[in-house]
């Protein structure tokens, strides 16, 4: 699980770091981006696969729907940031897509957080 996490949270940094580059050049997000977009997006299927399966032998004092909720929630930042960022074709979106892709690291500290809990 903490392997995925790195691979995604290294993924979401690069994607931070060309989108900051796209929005001093005042650029869209191109299909190439996209493309690291929906390999972020696999990668959080995954994810979230693998917590599943980890939740089911949660110690005692997990909150599993709390993390279920967050390992979804996670699944969903990227795809409504790329919506949001295609809709709004301006620095804006892609401002948009900038934080979507900032936000995903910090929700794992927040499962992480969670999962401690129970620990």
């Amino acid at each position: 699980m903490r392997t995925i996490q790195v691979i995604v949270t290294a993924a979401c940094l690069l994607s931070a770091l060309w989108i900051a580059v796209l929005l001093v050049r005042d650029r869209t997000p191109d299909r190439r981006l996209l493309n690291v977009m929906l390999g972020v997006e696999i990668l959080l299927v995954v994810h979230l696969v693998v917590g599943i399966v980890k939740v089911t032998d949660a110690p005692a004092g997990v909150s599993v729907w709390e993390y279920v909720g967050y390992l979804v929630g996670t699944l969903l930042i990227v795809p409504a940031g790329v919506i949001w960022s295609s809709g709004e074709r301006t620095r804006g979106g892609t401002a948009v897509l900038l934080v979507a892709t900032l936000v995903v690291p910090f929700m794992f500290l927040r499962l992480s957080d969670i999962w401690a809990g129970g620990a």
